[in-house]
Protein backbone atom coordinates (compact mmCIF):
# COMPACT_ATOMS: atom_id res chain seq x y z
CA UNK A 1 0.00 0.00 0.00
CA UNK A 2 2.83 2.35 0.85
CA UNK A 3 4.46 1.63 -2.51
CA UNK A 4 1.18 2.33 -4.33
CA UNK A 5 0.72 5.59 -2.40
CA UNK A 6 4.26 6.72 -3.23
CA UNK A 7 3.82 5.87 -6.92
CA UNK A 8 0.52 7.80 -7.01
CA UNK A 9 2.13 10.82 -5.36
CA UNK A 10 5.03 10.65 -7.82
CA UNK A 11 2.64 10.55 -10.77
CA UNK A 12 0.79 13.62 -9.48
CA UNK A 13 4.09 15.47 -9.05
CA UNK A 14 5.12 14.54 -12.58
CA UNK A 15 1.80 15.81 -13.96
CA UNK A 16 2.20 19.06 -12.03
CA UNK A 17 5.75 19.40 -13.29
CA UNK A 18 4.64 18.90 -16.90
CA UNK A 19 1.81 21.41 -16.49
CA UNK A 20 4.20 23.89 -14.90
CA UNK A 21 6.69 23.44 -17.74
CA UNK A 22 3.97 23.85 -20.36
CA UNK A 23 2.66 27.01 -18.70
CA UNK A 24 6.17 28.40 -18.45
CA UNK A 25 6.80 27.84 -22.15
CA UNK A 26 3.41 29.32 -23.01
CA UNK A 27 4.09 32.40 -20.91
CA UNK A 28 7.56 32.85 -22.40
CA UNK A 29 6.16 32.42 -25.92
CA UNK A 30 3.56 35.11 -25.29
CA UNK A 31 6.23 37.40 -23.88
CA UNK A 32 8.46 36.87 -26.94
CA UNK A 33 5.54 37.67 -29.24
CA UNK A 34 4.75 40.77 -27.18
CA UNK A 35 8.36 41.96 -27.47
CA UNK A 36 8.94 41.09 -31.13
CA UNK A 37 5.60 42.15 -32.59
CA UNK A 38 6.39 45.91 -32.58
CA UNK A 39 9.64 45.14 -34.41
CA UNK A 40 7.76 43.00 -36.94
CA UNK A 41 5.14 45.73 -37.34
CA UNK A 42 7.68 48.44 -38.13
CA UNK A 43 9.56 46.16 -40.55
CA UNK A 44 6.39 45.03 -42.31
CA UNK A 45 5.17 48.63 -42.52
CA UNK A 46 8.37 49.59 -44.31
CA UNK A 47 7.46 47.16 -47.10
CA UNK A 48 3.86 48.37 -47.43
CA UNK A 49 2.34 51.00 -49.65
CA UNK A 50 0.86 53.94 -47.85
CA UNK A 51 -2.66 52.74 -48.58
CA UNK A 52 -1.92 49.35 -46.99
CA UNK A 53 -0.77 51.00 -43.77
CA UNK A 54 -4.26 52.42 -43.14
CA UNK A 55 -6.25 49.53 -44.64
CA UNK A 56 -9.07 48.05 -42.58
CA UNK A 57 -9.04 45.29 -41.57
CA UNK A 58 -5.35 45.53 -40.78
CA UNK A 59 -3.04 43.86 -43.29
CA UNK A 60 -0.68 42.13 -40.90
CA UNK A 61 0.46 39.42 -43.30
CA UNK A 62 -1.64 39.73 -46.45
CA UNK A 63 -0.09 42.59 -48.39
CA UNK A 64 2.05 42.97 -51.50
CA UNK A 65 5.57 43.88 -50.34
CA UNK A 66 7.48 46.63 -52.10
CA UNK A 67 10.95 48.14 -51.69
CA UNK A 68 9.90 51.52 -53.05
CA UNK A 69 10.01 53.07 -49.59
CA UNK A 70 13.68 52.11 -49.16
CA UNK A 71 14.57 53.34 -52.64
CA UNK A 72 12.93 56.71 -51.97
CA UNK A 73 14.45 57.06 -48.49
CA UNK A 74 17.92 56.33 -49.89
CA UNK A 75 17.35 58.81 -52.73
CA UNK A 76 17.48 56.01 -55.32
CA UNK A 77 13.99 56.85 -56.60
CA UNK A 78 11.54 59.72 -56.46
CA UNK A 79 8.23 59.63 -54.63
CA UNK A 80 4.94 60.74 -56.02
CA UNK A 81 4.07 63.16 -53.20
CA UNK A 82 4.71 66.83 -53.49
CA UNK A 83 7.57 68.54 -51.72
CA UNK A 84 5.15 70.10 -49.24
CA UNK A 85 4.61 66.74 -47.61
CA UNK A 86 8.23 66.68 -46.53
CA UNK A 87 9.37 63.37 -47.97
CA UNK A 88 10.55 64.70 -51.32
CA UNK A 89 12.82 67.24 -49.59
CA UNK A 90 14.29 64.74 -47.13
CA UNK A 91 17.96 63.85 -47.56
CA UNK A 92 18.06 60.81 -45.34
CA UNK A 93 21.54 59.55 -46.41
CA UNK A 94 23.02 62.88 -45.28
CA UNK A 95 21.33 62.62 -41.88
CA UNK A 96 22.55 59.03 -41.58
CA UNK A 97 26.14 60.09 -42.32
CA UNK A 98 25.81 62.85 -39.70
CA UNK A 99 24.81 60.23 -37.14
CA UNK A 100 27.75 58.00 -38.05
CA UNK A 101 30.19 60.88 -37.68
CA UNK A 102 28.73 62.27 -34.45
CA UNK A 103 28.00 59.02 -32.63
CA UNK A 104 31.16 57.28 -33.90
CA UNK A 105 33.42 60.14 -32.80
CA UNK A 106 31.53 60.57 -29.53
CA UNK A 107 31.86 56.94 -28.54
CA UNK A 108 35.62 57.03 -29.22
CA UNK A 109 36.03 60.10 -27.00
CA UNK A 110 33.81 58.54 -24.33
CA UNK A 111 35.81 55.29 -24.26
CA UNK A 112 39.18 57.07 -24.10
CA UNK A 113 38.28 59.60 -21.40
CA UNK A 114 35.78 57.40 -19.57
CA UNK A 115 38.18 54.48 -19.18
CA UNK A 116 40.86 56.70 -17.65
CA UNK A 117 38.34 58.37 -15.33
CA UNK A 118 36.84 55.03 -14.30
CA UNK A 119 40.31 53.66 -13.52
CA UNK A 120 41.10 56.69 -11.36
CA UNK A 121 37.83 56.39 -9.42
CA UNK A 122 38.29 52.64 -8.97
CA UNK A 123 41.97 52.51 -8.01
CA UNK A 124 43.08 55.79 -6.47
CA UNK A 125 42.04 56.74 -2.96
CA UNK A 126 41.67 60.47 -2.46
CA UNK A 127 39.48 62.75 -0.42
CA UNK A 128 36.05 63.19 -1.93
CA UNK A 129 36.36 60.22 -4.30
CA UNK A 130 32.90 58.81 -3.62
CA UNK A 131 31.37 62.28 -3.65
CA UNK A 132 32.93 62.90 -7.05
CA UNK A 133 31.60 59.59 -8.31
CA UNK A 134 28.14 60.55 -7.09
CA UNK A 135 28.37 63.90 -8.89
CA UNK A 136 29.20 62.04 -12.09
CA UNK A 137 26.10 59.91 -11.64
CA UNK A 138 23.94 62.95 -10.87
CA UNK A 139 25.05 64.56 -14.14
CA UNK A 140 23.57 61.58 -15.96
CA UNK A 141 20.32 61.89 -14.01
CA UNK A 142 19.71 65.57 -14.84
CA UNK A 143 16.83 65.91 -17.35
CA UNK A 144 18.18 67.13 -20.67
CA UNK A 145 15.37 69.65 -21.01
CA UNK A 146 16.61 71.34 -17.82
CA UNK A 147 19.98 72.21 -19.38
CA UNK A 148 19.15 72.65 -23.06
CA UNK A 149 18.41 76.41 -22.79
CA UNK A 150 21.74 77.34 -21.15
CA UNK A 151 23.51 75.02 -23.59
CA UNK A 152 21.83 76.77 -26.49
CA UNK A 153 23.04 80.16 -25.26
CA UNK A 154 26.57 78.90 -24.58
CA UNK A 155 26.80 77.22 -27.99
CA UNK A 156 25.82 80.42 -29.80
CA UNK A 157 28.26 82.45 -27.71
CA UNK A 158 31.18 80.06 -28.30
CA UNK A 159 30.34 79.40 -31.95
CA UNK A 160 29.69 75.72 -31.28
CA UNK A 161 26.17 75.80 -32.66
CA UNK A 162 25.68 73.68 -35.79
CA UNK A 163 29.18 72.17 -35.67
CA UNK A 164 30.35 68.58 -35.39
CA UNK A 165 32.66 69.58 -32.54
CA UNK A 166 29.74 70.98 -30.58
CA UNK A 167 27.60 67.89 -31.14
CA UNK A 168 30.41 65.52 -30.15
CA UNK A 169 31.07 67.60 -27.03
CA UNK A 170 27.46 67.69 -25.87
CA UNK A 171 27.04 63.96 -26.48
CA UNK A 172 29.58 63.40 -23.72
CA UNK A 173 26.86 64.46 -21.27
CA UNK A 174 25.07 61.28 -22.31
CA UNK A 175 28.03 58.95 -22.62
CA UNK A 176 30.78 59.66 -20.11
CA UNK A 177 28.80 59.55 -16.81
CA UNK A 178 27.07 56.27 -17.69
CA UNK A 179 30.25 54.74 -19.10
CA UNK A 180 32.32 55.67 -16.04
CA UNK A 181 29.88 54.03 -13.64
CA UNK A 182 29.61 50.87 -15.72
CA UNK A 183 33.35 50.45 -16.27
CA UNK A 184 34.34 51.41 -12.73
CA UNK A 185 32.76 48.24 -11.31
CA UNK A 186 34.59 46.07 -13.86
CA UNK A 187 37.96 47.65 -13.05
CA UNK A 188 37.33 47.22 -9.32
CA UNK A 189 36.88 43.47 -9.89
CA UNK A 190 40.44 43.09 -11.20
CA UNK A 191 42.81 41.94 -8.40
CA UNK A 192 45.24 44.63 -7.32
CA UNK A 193 47.92 41.95 -6.96
CA UNK A 194 48.18 41.72 -10.75
CA UNK A 195 48.92 45.42 -11.02
CA UNK A 196 51.39 45.29 -8.13
CA UNK A 197 53.24 42.45 -9.84
CA UNK A 198 53.37 44.45 -13.07
CA UNK A 199 54.81 47.46 -11.21
CA UNK A 200 57.50 45.25 -9.71
CA UNK A 201 58.38 44.16 -13.25
CA UNK A 202 58.80 47.82 -14.22
CA UNK A 203 55.55 48.48 -16.09
CA UNK A 204 54.31 52.05 -16.31
CA UNK A 205 50.75 53.06 -15.52
CA UNK A 206 49.75 53.05 -19.18
CA UNK A 207 51.35 49.64 -19.68
CA UNK A 208 49.45 48.26 -16.69
CA UNK A 209 46.22 49.67 -18.03
CA UNK A 210 46.82 48.45 -21.60
CA UNK A 211 48.42 45.06 -20.92
CA UNK A 212 46.78 43.98 -17.66
CA UNK A 213 43.51 45.74 -16.91
CA UNK A 214 41.93 46.27 -20.32
CA UNK A 215 42.29 42.66 -21.55
CA UNK A 216 40.63 41.41 -18.36
CA UNK A 217 37.67 43.79 -18.59
CA UNK A 218 37.30 43.69 -22.40
CA UNK A 219 33.79 42.13 -22.29
CA UNK A 220 32.70 44.81 -19.83
CA UNK A 221 34.12 47.55 -22.05
CA UNK A 222 32.23 46.17 -25.04
CA UNK A 223 28.95 45.88 -23.15
CA UNK A 224 29.31 49.38 -21.69
CA UNK A 225 30.25 50.82 -25.06
CA UNK A 226 27.22 49.25 -26.74
CA UNK A 227 24.85 50.62 -24.10
CA UNK A 228 26.31 54.10 -24.43
CA UNK A 229 26.20 53.80 -28.23
CA UNK A 230 22.48 53.02 -28.08
CA UNK A 231 21.78 55.96 -25.77
CA UNK A 232 23.72 58.30 -28.04
CA UNK A 233 22.06 57.00 -31.21
CA UNK A 234 18.60 57.53 -29.74
CA UNK A 235 19.19 61.10 -28.61
CA UNK A 236 16.82 63.60 -30.18
CA UNK A 237 16.83 66.87 -28.29
CA UNK A 238 20.50 67.84 -28.84
CA UNK A 239 20.34 67.37 -32.59
CA UNK A 240 17.06 69.27 -32.81
CA UNK A 241 18.08 72.38 -30.85
CA UNK A 242 21.87 72.59 -31.14
CA UNK A 243 22.21 72.22 -34.90
CA UNK A 244 20.44 72.45 -38.23
CA UNK A 245 20.39 70.28 -41.33
CA UNK A 246 24.17 70.50 -41.68
CA UNK A 247 24.82 68.29 -38.63
CA UNK A 248 21.46 66.92 -37.48
CA UNK A 249 21.30 63.12 -36.93
CA UNK A 250 18.71 60.68 -38.24
CA UNK A 251 16.55 60.98 -35.13
CA UNK A 252 15.78 64.50 -36.29
CA UNK A 253 15.90 63.74 -40.02
CA UNK A 254 13.02 61.28 -39.73
CA UNK A 255 10.80 64.24 -38.85
CA UNK A 256 10.96 65.26 -42.50
CA UNK A 257 8.44 62.56 -43.25
CA UNK A 258 5.89 64.47 -41.19
CA UNK A 259 4.38 67.14 -43.43
CA UNK A 260 1.72 69.72 -42.75
CA UNK A 261 -0.92 67.68 -44.61
CA UNK A 262 0.10 64.07 -43.96
CA UNK A 263 2.53 61.72 -42.24
CA UNK A 264 4.27 59.24 -44.51
CA UNK A 265 4.35 56.28 -42.16
CA UNK A 266 5.72 53.74 -44.64
CA UNK A 267 8.78 55.83 -45.48
CA UNK A 268 9.24 56.73 -41.84
CA UNK A 269 9.21 53.01 -41.04
CA UNK A 270 11.80 52.32 -43.76
CA UNK A 271 14.05 55.04 -42.35
CA UNK A 272 13.62 53.61 -38.84
CA UNK A 273 14.59 50.11 -40.00
CA UNK A 274 17.73 51.50 -41.64
CA UNK A 275 18.59 53.30 -38.39
CA UNK A 276 18.27 50.24 -36.15
CA UNK A 277 19.95 47.79 -38.54
CA UNK A 278 23.56 48.73 -37.61
CA UNK A 279 22.78 48.33 -33.90
CA UNK A 280 21.24 44.90 -34.49
CA UNK A 281 24.18 43.75 -36.64
CA UNK A 282 26.75 44.94 -34.10
CA UNK A 283 24.78 43.31 -31.27
CA UNK A 284 24.65 39.96 -33.09
CA UNK A 285 28.38 39.86 -33.84
CA UNK A 286 29.51 40.81 -30.32
CA UNK A 287 26.70 39.12 -28.43
CA UNK A 288 29.01 36.90 -26.43
CA UNK A 289 31.00 39.89 -25.22
CA UNK A 290 27.82 41.67 -24.19
CA UNK A 291 26.64 38.67 -22.17
CA UNK A 292 30.04 38.30 -20.50
CA UNK A 293 30.24 42.01 -19.81
CA UNK A 294 26.80 42.31 -18.26
CA UNK A 295 27.34 39.25 -16.07
CA UNK A 296 30.97 39.85 -15.15
CA UNK A 297 32.19 41.06 -11.84
CA UNK A 298 34.00 37.93 -10.79
CA UNK A 299 37.78 37.88 -10.63
CA UNK A 300 39.65 36.75 -13.71
CA UNK A 301 43.18 35.57 -13.82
Amino acid sequence: MAVIARSGSSARLNRRSRWGTALSYAGLSLWVLFVLFPLYWIVSMSFKREADVFALPLKIFSFMPTIDNYLIVLNLARGGQSANTGAASSNFPAYFSHSLIIVGSSIIVTILLGTLAAYALARYRFKGREQLAMVVLLVRMIPLMAIITPLYIVYHTWNLYNTYQGMILVYQLIGIPLYIWLVRSHIASVPRELEDAARVDGCSLLQILWLIVLPLIAPGLVASGILVFIYMSNNFIFGLLLGNTAVQPVTVGILNYMGYDQIQYARMAAASVICITPEIIVGIFIQRYIIKGLSSGSIKG
